[in-house]
């Protein structure tokens, strides 16, 4: 049977006059996702499909070609993109999945300046010269775009990623380089939150990127398949896969081995470049913030990401602001230049609700 739910849904949303930015917010999903089902090189599941058909004000027999009912949609989905009905959902494979995804995932360059000892100091030579000099240094991560408010759009990563950045720099999806400023800190759970102004980047580029749909790692199981997202090794965003190896894995984070937090651990690859980027189930939702500053390069197929459900208090704090701290409550330095003193306690963002 031949299909064409692509030039459907696509009519039916010029018939709307709604453009696919337009779509995909109402939707969820990134405008190249919807440009995909258009052009049918993906496919939309049945849920988004029933969806359009409200948001398009068109029967669902029309989408699905009159004689394809939401049941057989399920087969031809299977048959057409690999995608597997589950007791509870629609799940897609991981190429599906990175391809929505990526539009959400950045590279971050961390460029740091640090004290290190002069050499000359070392031998007494010249003793009135500073003992120390300081030294420049370039690191690379990744973070995941998960707000767009006020002309700012905010990026959630590790801590370590950015941690003492004199500049910083985010490559998004489609290569633009952009500066970023620290918006919010949590040292304890290793986490950041960044901005970058809208003001700086092309409307094509405000097109190509998306915001990262939130998830609940409460719901995680073990042996559960997961994708992760990164710039590995500083080379560009790559993708692997694996399972749920535990949750709640508890894993010391400091010399100090009474210090410990849980953690998602999982078999799919997370390497140097991978902390910051994202932890995705099989519907495209973010679950968990990587850190390869967990792995061990002793053993392999262990790797550990921040459960997003454990953080989305310090979350929600970072994105007004403000240091998550467990000693104080004091401001982070984006909140102090923040003009806007009617600002009350809310959250800014609770994607959560």
């Amino acid at each position: 049977m031949e299909h064409d739910i692509g030039s459907k849904i696509k009519a039916a949303r010029i018939e709307k006059k709604l453009t696919q930015e337009q779509v995909a917010e109402l939707l969820g999903v990134s405008r190249q996702t919807i440009s995909n089902w258009e052009n049918e090189k993906s496919y939309p599941d049945i849920i988004s499909v029933i969806k359009m058909s409200d948001c398009y004000e068109v029967s669902l027999d029309y989408l699905l070609k009159g004689e394809q009912k939401m049941n057989t949609y399920y087969d031809y989905l299977e048959e057409s993109t690999n995608v597997v009905k589950t007791s509870s959902s629609t799940t897609s494979n991981v190429s599906a999945v990175a391809q929505n995804c990526m539009p959400s995932i950045v590279s971050i360059t961390n460029v740091s300046v640090s004290d290190v000892q002069n050499y000359f100091s070392m031998y007494g030579n010249n003793s009135r010269s500073n003992p120390f000099t300081q030294q420049e240094s370039t690191s690379v991560g990744s973070g995941v775009i998960i707000n767009k408010k006020n002309g700012e759009i905010d990026i959630l990563t590790n801590y370590h990623v950015i941690e003492n950045a004199k500049t910083l720099t985010c490559t998004l999806a489609d290569n633009t380089n952009v500066k970023a400023t620290v918006k919010g800190v949590d040292e304890d759970h290793d986490l950041a939150v960044i901005s970058i102004k809208t003001s700086d980047l092309s409307e094509d580029t405000l097109k190509q990127i998306a915001i990262a749909t939130i998830g609940d790692s409460d719901k995680l199981q073990v042996g559960e398949q997961v994708v992760a997202i990164g710039n590995a090794l500083g080379y560009g965003q790559s993708v692997t896969t694996g399972i749920v190896s535990a949750t709640n894995r508890s894993v010391s984070t400091s010399s100090d081995t009474d210090k410990s937090q849980s953690y998602i651990q999982t078999d799919a690859a997370i390497n140097p470049g991978n902390s910051g980027g994202a932890l995705l189930n099989m519907s495209g939702e973010l679950i968990g913030i990587n850190s390869a500053k967990l792995s061990d390069t002793d053993v392999e197929g262990m790797g550990y990401a921040i459960a997003i459900s454990d953080v989305k208090d310090s979350i929600n704090t970072m994105l007004q602001g403000k240091d998550v701290s467990k000693s104080s409550t004091q401001s982070s330095y984006y909140s102090q230049y923040n003009n806007n003193e009617d600002d009350d306690s809310s959250s800014p963002f609770d994607f959560w609700n």
